[in-house]
C-alpha cells in the first residue's frame, strides 16, 4: 500500500509517495534525487512521535507508516534535517517555516 508523506524543511515541502515496504535509505534516496543533497546527510523524523528515522534498513512500515493512515489527501508529515558540517553524528535542529493558510492541512 502507498504511504503518502509531506517532507517539510525551512520553506521547502516535498510530497512523496512511497510503498509501505519501501526501506528508509531507499526513501532518502528519492528526496537525494530532488534536493540534490547526499542521502547520507538527510535525516528524517517522524512529526506524530518526534522520532529520527536513522536506521535505514527498515521499511517505512517499520517506522509506523502505513497506508491506511498516510493517504494522498491527509498525508505523514516527516520533518527533514541535514547533517552539521564537519560533524558526522550531530544534526541540524527542525527548523521549518509557517505554511500559508492555503497548505495547511487540518
Amino acid at each position: 500500500m502507498d504511504v503518502f508523506m509531506m517532507i517539510r524543511r525551512q520553506k521547502l515541502t516535498l510530497f512523496i509517495d512511497a510503498k509501505e515496504s519501501s526501506t528508509v535509505v531507499e526513501l532518502k534516496k528519492m528526496i537525494e534525487g530532488i534536493i540534490k543533497v547526499p542521502a547520507n546527510n538527510i535525516r528524517l523524523i517522524v512529526d506524530s512521535t518526534k522520532q529520527p528515522m536513522d536506521d535505514d534498513n527498515q521499511t517505512l512500515a517499520d517506522c509506523g507508516l502505513s497506508g491506511a493512515a498516510a493517504k494522498a489527501y491527509s498525508p505523514t508529515l516527516l520533518y527533514l534535517c541535514y547533517r552539521k558540517t564537519g560533524n558526522e553524528h550531530e544534526w541540524e535542529p527542525i527548523d521549518v517555516a509557517e505554511l500559508n493558510a492555503v497548505f495547511k492541512m487540518e
